[in-house]
């Protein structure tokens, strides 16, 4: 005999199962270049503007994290990141550029 969880349940567990929603870094002004440091990663090297431009240069990468996502963050600043800013709720990274 199968057992089988109520409907009732079955949505209770799909509730609680752990989602990440956040804006994109665009929504802040920002230009989202692609993902950092793989391709499913939720970071973004973080292209030039106005917004950024007074954290780009040649000897480190700019990326942006979601705010909400504490564990990408950490593992930036685990490579040598220095968190430089605050935009929306992306968080900035100046990453050095290994030569």
């Amino acid at each position: 005999m199968k057992h089988l969880l109520p409907i009732p349940a079955l949505a209770l567990l799909t509730a609680c199962a752990p989602t990440s929603q956040y804006a994109s870094p665009e929504t802040f002004g920002l230009i989202g270049v692609r993902p950092y440091p793989g391709a499913n990663d939720v970071c973004q090297v973080i292209g030039e503007n106005d917004v950024t431009n007074p954290y780009l240069d040649d000897s480190a990468i700019l990326v942006g994290c979601p705010l909400s996502e504490a564990g990408a963050i950490k593992d930036r600043n685990s490579e040598g990141g220095t968190i430089v800013e605050l935009v929306g709720e992306w968080v900035l990274i100046s990453i050095p550029d290994e030569v």
